[in-house]
């Protein structure tokens, strides 16, 4: 991919992932091109990395569309990732360095600080230190290709969609499980490893499904 192909491609999907774009609408390649200051070719080449990732779709003859998941896809979604982000847990829990571990406890620490402090940063400085703490567990499970095949599930921005609604209580308890997660890694128990981390994904699908479909709840 050109300089140009990625620079589109990173400003098209932070814009994705920020929910900048509602579900279902068609991105206009000409509007793309002059808000990334790029070309319509590497704009092109851009979304068809974006479709790949499950971001956009690609209809012939009528452009790229973002992807608008059903609740039964978005659900389906969540006990995937649960599968898949149990299985990194347990590796993490065989095989994460102490320099790991230390940066896991750092970053509970720092959203616990975040969930006592409130304010109307809180909610997008949990979610990037969220992230920061589910990335370090990939990186500690020594799976670079099975954090390849997470990651297609986990950018989407089902993300932002769950954790829309989170008070600093969900934030806690989210943190919670955390910490949870950590001992059970720290013991090398990846059993127990596992489990806790399906059942933290689990959970945040719970979440979307009482936020999102409150009269099939």
């Amino acid at each position: 991919m050109s300089g140009a192909s990625e620079k589109a491609y990173v400003s098209i999907r932070n814009r994705l992932l920020g929910g900048e774009f509602p579900a279902g609408s068609r991105l206009s390649e000409s509007e793309l091109s002059e808000s990334c200051g790029v070309s319509r070719t590497p704009v092109r080449e851009a979304l068809r990395r974006l479709a790949q990732e499950y971001f956009v779709r690609i209809e012939p003859n009528r452009g790229a569309f973002v992807i608008d998941w059903s609740r039964d896809d978005i659900m389906d979604m969540f006990e995937m990732r649960s599968m898949m982000e149990g299985l990194t847990a347990r590796k993490a829990a065989e095989r994460a360095s102490m320099a790991q571990i230390d940066l896991m406890k750092a970053i509970i620490k720092r959203i616990d600080d975040v969930a006592e402090g409130g304010g109307p940063e809180m909610r997008d400085s949990f979610l990037t230190l969220n992230r920061q703490f589910h990335d370090t567990i990939f990186e500690a499970s020594g799976s670079p290709k099975l954090t390849e095949i997470i990651s297609r599930f986990v950018e989407q921005a089902v993300i932002v969609r769950t954790a829309a609604q989170y008070s600093a209580y969900d934030i806690v308890r989210s943190n919670q499980q955390h910490k949870e997660l950590l001992s059970a890694i720290e013991k090398r128990n990846g059993m127990l490893a596992e489990i806790i981390m399906r059942s933290h994904i689990l959970t945040a699908g719970e979440r979307y499904h009482n936020n999102y479909m409150p009269n099939e709840a």
